[in-house]
This record gives structure tokens, C-alpha cells and sequence, in this order.
């Protein structure tokens, strides 16, 4: 007696759903992931110009890091979006 077939098209397709999940929950480019680095090296470094926040929230955090240039870049981020 063969066993009853199986169709394995929803383990496939809930699969292929959580990845596109896990792909679009990455970040698409540069967060300041550096703890130790500071805004004046994050600002030499140019990261402000590849940024995935919108121009103004990157304006805001870059105008920061100038005013502030030994604090550490991620603790400016942080502070400029609340996160």
C-alpha cells in the first residue's frame, strides 16, 4: 500500500515567506552600527551620505555630529530619531 501523497506547496510557500520577511526587515543601508565611533570620524568616514533615513532626518543628525564631534555617532543618532 503506497503512502497517501503529500503536497508540499504551503511548507514551501510559508518558507519562502518568512525569508522575504527576514530580507525586507534588514536594513537596506548604512544605520551607524560603530559603537565606538565618533562623529567626526563618522563624518570623515562620509557614512552621512549613504544613509537610510530621509535627507532631513540625515541633515539634522549630520548638523549634530558638527556641533558635537567627540560624541559617539550612535548615541547622536539615536538621539536625532528617538530610536
Amino acid at each position: 500500500m503506497r503512502p497517501p501523497v503529500q503536497d508540499q506547496t504551503m511548507p514551501r510557500l510559508a518558507l519562502l515567506a518568512a525569508l522575504a520577511g527576514l530580507l525586507l526587515a534588514a536594513p537596506a543601508a548604512a544605520r551607524i552600527t560603530d559603537r565606538e565611533l565618533s562623529c567626526a570620524d563618522w563624518l570623515k568616514s562620509g557614512g552621512h551620505r549613504k544613509s537610510e533615513y530621509s535627507a532631513t532626518v540625515t541633515a539634522k543628525i549630520r548638523a549634530f555630529c558638527a556641533n558635537n564631534p567627540k560624541m559617539k555617532a550612535i548615541d547622536a543618532e539615536m538621539t536625532m530619531t528617538g530610536d
